[in-house]
């Protein structure tokens, strides 16, 4: 019941604005077809989320990147890892 009230909550402190955007038709469908059973705005407003999200993180990254500046030797080291990491993970997926 406090799982639900914190949700009913949420939704009356949320503040939401109204926006008109114009899309290519084949976009809508495509956006329409995307959403599934979520109502087209909630799945816009998440997948928007998601996008601004991930350019802010890109953002940070960049900038540690420039902070830290490693050298070829260290981004090959990485580089390594991550291969064989994600390699070894994806080889679990596939069974």
């Amino acid at each position: 019941m406090a799982g639900l009230m914190l949700d009913v909550c949420y939704v009356r402190v949320m503040s939401i604005k109204r926006i008109t955007i114009s899309v290519p038709t084949a976009l809508a469908g495509r956006i329409k077809k995307a959403a599934g059973d979520l109502p087209v705005s909630a799945w816009v407003t998440e997948t928007l989320e998601e996008r601004l999200n991930e350019a802010e993180l890109e953002r940070a990254w960049q900038a540690f990147y420039r902070d830290v500046s490693p050298s070829r030797r260290d981004v090959a080291l990485a580089d390594g890892m991550f291969k064989r990491l994600t390699k070894r993970g994806s080889r679990r997926g596939t069974a």
